[in-house]
């Protein structure tokens, strides 16, 4: 019977203590965290916009290798939704819904178990090279029997705010500085370069076989007629639409000099700013080198100029590792 006795006054201590700890906790999981970040404003917002980018800064993201994440069509702007299951702070969905280039975005959160909209809001104010960043969570209100267990969650919310925007300063500043997903950008003044090709929409699926069917041929004619050969072999494209799964693209031999062979197009582009990205591996995973291409080119508003030019500067025949294999992927573009 002292044992029960002993038992009930301990449980009755523990009550008061989680009721006094729930009095003294937070009534909500409001936080505030500003700081300035040495890049201008374009790289973060960009990075804050793209709700697939999150993964990259975002301390949660980057804490709990366990979490899964899955997005809608959508990545970008509002509209743009993620949804995750972690086993460490639950499941739940955050969309955007308000994003100002620039200078403000706003989205929603839920999360289970929790009633009401919870927003998470970026404010982002230029200050010379620098930009003031913002990032405010606006929450609901805590249940009082909730409180306790959120004695400590809101000094760790900050601490997870302020470096996720360490982690964004980080980031941002590499790709200022032309690094984007590993690939490192540089911008060059090409000269004017000939075209031996054959042009023709193609699926995606053959691409490959298009390539196969048209390079040999056109290097025997280019080789037959004396043709100076100015590089390797490259594929020029000049659309690329996922959504019906077709391509505008030539199989084409670089030369020296303008000329017209029979049964080929005869093609030239003038000298010209551009970008060009150097993927090694397999053709693939070249889209991911397309992808910080055109990640470059949002962050400093510039504009994609047809055609786009893959050239395979490895030979397969003579380089049997794919990990090996050398494409040049230039991009020209205007401001």
């Amino acid at each position: 019977m002292k044992f029960l006795k002993y038992l009930g006054i301990l449980l009755l201590i523990l009550i008061l203590a989680y009721l006094a700890a729930c009095y003294f906790g937070p009534k909500n999981m409001n936080v505030e965290e500003s700081q300035t970040l040495e890049v201008s404003a374009p790289y973060i917002f960009n990075l804050i916009n793209n709700i697939e980018k999150w993964e990259e800064w975002n301390d949660w993201n980057l804490k709990d290798t366990g979490m899964v994440v899955t997005y809608t069509d959508k990545k970008e702007g509002v509209g743009a939704k993620s949804t995750w299951t972690q086993s460490s702070y639950g499941n739940g969905s955050q969309e955007i819904v308000e994003s100002v280039e620039n200078e403000r975005l706003k989205t929603k959160l839920n999360f289970q178990g929790w009633e009401g909209d919870n927003f998470g809001i970026f404010n982002l104010a230029a200050n010379g090279n620098n930009t003031n960043v913002t990032w405010t969570f606006d929450g609901t209100p805590i249940p009082f029997l909730m409180r306790g267990m959120m004695l400590s969650g809101k000094s760790s919310m900050k601490e997870s705010y302020q470096q996720g925007l360490n982690n964004l300063e980080k980031l941002a500043k590499e790709r200022a500085k032309g690094t984007y997903n590993g690939y490192q950008i540089n911008e060059k003044n090409l000269k004017k370069k000939n075209f031996v090709m054959n042009r023709q929409e193609v699926k995606t699926a053959n691409i490959q076989q298009f390539y196969a069917t048209n390079l040999g041929q056109l290097f025997g004619k280019v080789q037959a007629a004396g043709v100076e050969i100015d590089g390797m072999p490259c594929g020029l494209f000049f659309r690329m639409d996922e959504r019906d799964g077709m391509i505008d693209m030539a199989a084409a031999i670089p030369v020296k000099q303008a000329v017209s062979l029979p049964a080929t197009n005869s093609y030239s582009i003038n000298s010209r700013r551009s970008l060009q990205v150097d993927y090694r591996g397999s053709y693939h995973g070249v889209t991911e080198a397309h992808k910080a291409m055109g990640e470059y080119m949002k962050d400093r508003s510039l504009f994609q100029d047809d055609p786009i030019i893959e050239e395979y500067v490895t030979d397969p025949g003579t380089e049997p590792d794919p990990s090996k294999w050398l494409t040049r992927v230039t991009y020209y573009f205007s401001e």
